[in-house]
């Protein structure tokens, strides 16, 4: 199947909820920026990072405001580009009503690198699905940049939310039939961009995760570590403000993981990338600049570790002066 036959059939057979929850969340559609990042290569079975191709350019590969600058805005008075208040997410199982999500009230700002916390069953993808905007709650308001999504219609919603956010999941949601490039270029056909603009700004992708020798292959011919780096060189298609990850580094092993998790800090740190990661992993702690603890469907405890932005100011400062 070729790649404008995949979009027609998934026009045709899709109904925009499904559609949505299925490829926008992998893929969504953000307009083409300058965004330059700089990844280190894996090997063809996923193990890691190689340093091959792009250890001389780490020092510029990332040119955005940074992420400090923008953090330090978040007591001013800026608006949250996502809010949630008094949200209710109930389930009706049978006769019985299930609350997965009871009263969460959240806001994330720009700049922020914030995991949200919990175990199995706490509620936790139900929160990823509505910080998303991917989901409506079933009481409360959830507001994208100031605008309740319960009173925009699907389409206006579908392009707002595809200005805001980018998904990366842990179950990759590559499609099969695809290649890599293809499966890259997705998120700009459905934008309708000019074919040649959009397979430039997907090979440009794939060079930057390490992939530009995997172009034409299939999911099924690539590593665990290497889909996944497919899956965040989509969610860059059109570079997104917002960065939505759902546990990530949970198919992978803990080299590629941890390669996976230095490039979304490089994101958060030298793009001022919004970065929000859903997971169990209490490892995952040590790169937050907020901590949000979930259990049984409430959010227990809100952290702030300003130590570890300071942390990052410091070693970003310490790398320009290594570079000069």
């Amino acid at each position: 199947m070729t790649l404008s036959e995949a979009i027609e059939t998934l026009k045709t057979t899709l109904d925009p909820r499904k559609f949505l929850q299925s490829l926008e969340r992998a893929a969504d559609f953000y307009s083409e920026s300058d965004s330059e990042q700089d990844s280190d290569s894996g090997d063809d079975s996923g193990n890691g990072p190689s340093d091959s191709s792009s250890g001389s350019q780490s020092g510029d590969s990332f040119k955005g405001s940074g992420a400090a600058v923008k953090t330090a805005a978040l007591s001013n008075g800026t608006t949250p580009l996502i809010k949630l208040t008094d949200v209710w997410k109930i389930y009706q199982m049978g006769e019985v009503e299930f609350a997965a999500l009871k009263g969460i009230d959240l806001e994330i700002y720009e700049g922020e690198f914030v995991v949200v916390l919990g175990p199995s069953g706490s509620g936790k993808s139900t929160l990823m699905n509505l910080l998303g905007c991917l989901d409506l709650p079933s009481r409360g308001a959830v507001f994208l940049q100031d605008r309740d999504i319960s009173e925009l219609d699907e389409s206006e919603l579908a392009r707002i939310r595809g200005q805001m956010i980018g998904f990366i999941f842990q179950s990759f949601n590559l499609i099969p039939t695809l290649g890599t490039l293809e499966n890259v270029t997705l998120p700009l056909e459905f934008q309708e961009m000019d074919p040649g603009k959009a397979r430039r700004r997907a090979e440009y992708l794939l060079d930057i995760v390490g992939l530009s020798d995997k172009k034409k292959n299939l999911p099924s011919q690539l590593s665990g570590g290497q889909r996944q780096r497919v899956a965040i060189a989509r969610s860059l298609a059109v570079n997104p403000p917002v960065i939505l990850a759902d546990e990530p580094t949970g198919n992978l092993d803990s080299k590629t993981g941890n390669y996976i998790l230095e490039f979304l800090e490089k994101l958060h740190e030298q793009e001022g990338k919004t970065i929000i990661i859903v997971t169990h992993d209490l490892e995952l702690v040590k790169y937050a600049t907020r901590v949000v603890y979930i259990r049984d469907g409430e959010i227990e405890k809100i952290e702030h570790a300003e130590k570890h932005a300071e942390k990052h100011a410091e070693k970003h400062a310490e790398k320009n002066e290594m570079e000069e």
